[in-house]
């Protein structure tokens, strides 16, 4: 008889124990209890909106740091349960979500089409502001929304807003409405409501909100002014709070940035401008605040830390969530009100660092050591380093950075703090800086940490540094053979073919090379080959160095003019390795001797690069790179005219059929001739700057308006008599 199967070991007796308490629960009779909304974030959520957290949830996971005083034992302010605004049914989702689309495609036909379609879909939200701000799938209409209304929009939602921003700023979905409603209000916050917008809102029965923009701004200090401490660390809130304390300093809310301390990496941004816009524009610049939120901001921030000790705060910095607070706290401190607030003692950078000395065994070398190397501290570090006063990063390069510089550009999480360092030194501590890193620079090459010499090179040249000893260090750190240097410069190298393919062509005619081994090979050929951000960081580099005249810039003419043809070819259509191809032709560093050799590769090949969406801008680089070798520009032109209809058949194509001024070398060959020479002239027969001669009409508005100038002259000067 089979024996019965059981569990063995602790486990299997921990769950025979549950399974008795749970069994000893359903014999007890329920009691008829109230019944608990879920809140949002013990919900179950769909995978694909995890990158919506808001935290920075891109470092490593660094355990919380709970006041138990402050919070329930579900972990948010002792305030009663999270309020349930409802769900939407349907029909509205559907609604909303075809709308969302639509805005998403913007195939508008122009911008008043595309407000009525917005004012269109707030009249359908009327009342279901909220349930659409927490709805998982809705949320995302609410941002582009607000990130398209105008102000008296704005207003308007804002208001809804109001009384509930408490916990709107926790919701896992509702805080990233708050946060785009707080970036898109911010340039209008200085504007008053008008009588005339009033009287139109009461014409289409609307109540217009009483409260400008600058009040309404208030009323959200006063809903979350108790709370400060908690939303510092809050997971959802914490975002939310870095927009609003910049917003209320009138710094500008950059999303966009890689290492902004606003957002991280992984979240959308589904409410910032669209980058060449002028809403793109007026969020990159500061704009003007109301004279209350100065004092109000600096109570913010007194609050924030004011209810916490020196150790507290420390810990803070190696906290995922508290660090970007701190960041902007600190940011704030010592760039808005001003280096001198350092000095005092309740500062946030006091408080962190309470010895401006920095000595050894001091606590500010202890806490400053301690972050270097961790992945969310080290930011912190950053911070301090570009933003603290001179005397104060004086003595901490000296003390912690100046003779561990070189160790500290090897490792991966400092190398960081040693990039902003670098930005601040002078010319004799770059100096010494570049002795102390050239040694390390072989193993910063093999290991692909290109940014710190490419950082070190780009400071060099502002403070005027002699590159020579890290000509020499680059040339020893790559391969002595001139067609090899520059693959290993632009991280093009493979896996070495003198190894891997002698051994698959004798397992192939030995008929042992099947798919598996054919799948194994190309999995080793993929590993060994440079990933995309590394070849990126290999063109940046190559180009840094194009930019110095003498030694570094020859390393790379030299190995341009070492390949052939066909490699050339090959990496002007490559994405990253054809920025070094267009600046080698247009830099001031390249000489006329370098170009008449280089520029003989893409004889007899401009049509199939003009075709290319890299390579075309390499033939456009061309027109200026044979700006003083005329008879090869016009050599050029003919190629590419001999080609017009391919051309013409090519969208990209017929950009450098323009740009080449083709149409101008086939019908006035001598007008092409002189622009062809940097000769320009204009309307009078008289040779220009090289500037586009002005059109007709031009001509005549300046003569107009100089016209209307000498009358108004003649006006005010009769006037005056």
């Amino acid at each position: 008889m089979p024996r019965e199967k059981q569990k063995r070991g602790r486990r299997a007796e921990q769950k025979a124990q549950k399974g008795d308490t749970k069994r000893k629960h359903d014999d007890v009779p329920e009691e008829p209890v109230a019944k608990r909304v879920k809140s949002s974030d013990e919900a179950d959520v769909e995978p694909f909106y995890e990158d919506r957290q808001g935290d920075y949830a891109d470092d490593a996971a660094i355990p919380a740091i709970e006041n138990e005083e402050m919070q329930d034992e579900s972990g948010r302010p002792d305030s009663g349960d999270t309020p349930f605004y409802g769900l939407l049914d349907t029909e509205e989702q559907e609604y909303f979500s075809r709308a969302s689309e639509m805005l998403e495609l913007n195939q508008f036909i122009d911008d008043e089409e595309r407000s009525l379609f917005v004012e269109s879909v707030y009249r359908e939200a009327e009342g279901k502001e909220l349930k659409i701000a927490c709805s998982q799938g809705c949320s995302r209409l609410m941002e582009k929304l607000i990130s398209m209304s105008d102000v008296r929009q704005i207003r308007r939602i804002f208001n809804k807003f109001i009384g509930h921003f408490l916990h709107l700023v926790q919701h896992r979905f509702a805080s990233h409405c708050c946060e785009t409603l707080f970036i898109n209000a911010a340039p209008a916050v200085m504007q008053k409501p008008s009588k005339q917008q009033a009287k139109k809102a009461e014409e289409e029965g609307e109540t217009e909100p009483e409260l400008s923009l600058a009040d309404m701004f208030m009323t959200v200090i006063e809903e979350l002014k108790d709370n400060w401490g908690y939303l510092l660390t809050e997971r959802f809130a914490s975002h939310t709070i870095r927009v609003l304390l910049l917003v209320l300093a009138g710094e500008p809310v950059d999303l966009s940035s890689t290492d902004s301390a606003v957002a991280s990496r992984k979240k959308e941004r589904l409410g910032a401008p669209v980058p060449g816009t002028e809403a793109e524009t007026a969020s990159s610049q500061k704009h003007s605040v109301p004279e209350s939120f100065e004092p109000a901001l600096k109570k913010i921030m007194s609050e924030m830390v004011s209810g916490v000790d020196d150790t507290y705060l420390r810990a803070l910095a190696s906290h995922p969530v508290g660090n970007p607070v701190l960041q902007v706290l600190l940011f704030l401190e010592l760039s808005h009100f001003g280096k001198s607030s350092a000095k005092d003692p309740k500062s946030v950078l006091r408080r962190l660092v309470p010895d401006e000395s920095f000595e050894e065994g001091t606590e500010s070398a202890t806490f400053i050591r301690g972050l270097l190397y961790d992945p969310v501290g080290s930011r912190l570090v950053e911070t301090m380093v570009r933003y603290m006063p001179g005397k104060v990063f004086k003595n901490l390069y000296k003390n912690n950075i100046r003779e561990r510089i070189g160790s500290l550009s090897r490792n991966s999480t400092a190398g960081y703090v040693v990039l902003k360092t670098l930005e601040r030194l002078g010319k004799d501590d770059l100096q010494n800086a570049m002795e102390l890193i050239i040694p390390e620079v072989p193993g910063l090459i093999e290991r692909a940490r290109l940014i710190v010499p490419r950082v070190l090179i780009e400071r060099c040249v502002v403070r005027n540094v002699d590159t020579k000893p890290l000509a020499r260090a680059l040339k020893n750190a790559y391969s002595g053979d001139k067609t090899l240097r520059l693959r290993q410069m632009l991280r093009l190298d493979g896996p070495p073919e003198s190894v891997q393919g002698p051994v698959d062509h004798e397992m192939k005619d030995a008929g042992e090379f099947d798919d598996d081994h054919a799948e194994q090979a190309r999995a080793a050929s993929a590993k060994s080959s440079a990933s995309a951000p590394e070849r990126l960081h290999g063109s940046l580099l190559t180009q840094a160095m194009l930019a110095v005249p003498g030694p570094l810039s020859e390393l790379v003419y030299s190995s341009l003019l070492a390949q052939s043809p066909e490699t050339i070819l090959q990496l002007a259509q490559e994405p990253t390795s054809t920025r070094v191809v267009q600046q080698a032709l247009t830099s001031p560093t390249s000489t006329p001797q370098f170009r008449r050799q280089f520029v003989a590769f893409f004889q007899g090949h401009l049509v199939d690069l003009a075709q290319n969406s890299n390579g075309s801008r390499v033939v456009d680089a061309l027109w200026t790179a044979t700006k003083d070798i005329f008879f090869v520009k016009e050599r050029m032109a003919q190629e590419l005219a001999s080609k017009e209809m391919v051309l013409r058949d090519s969208f990209i194509g017929r950009a450098v059929w323009r740009n080449w001024s083709m149409d101008l070398y086939k019908r006035r060959r001598s007008e092409w001739n002189a622009r062809a020479k940097g000769i320009e002239r204009n309307q009078e027969g008289m040779e220009g700057s090289g500037e586009r001669p002005k059109s007709k009409i031009e001509l005549a508005r300046e003569r107009f308006a100089a016209k209307q100038n000498e009358t108004e002259g003649k006006q005010a000067v009769s006037a005056n008599s």
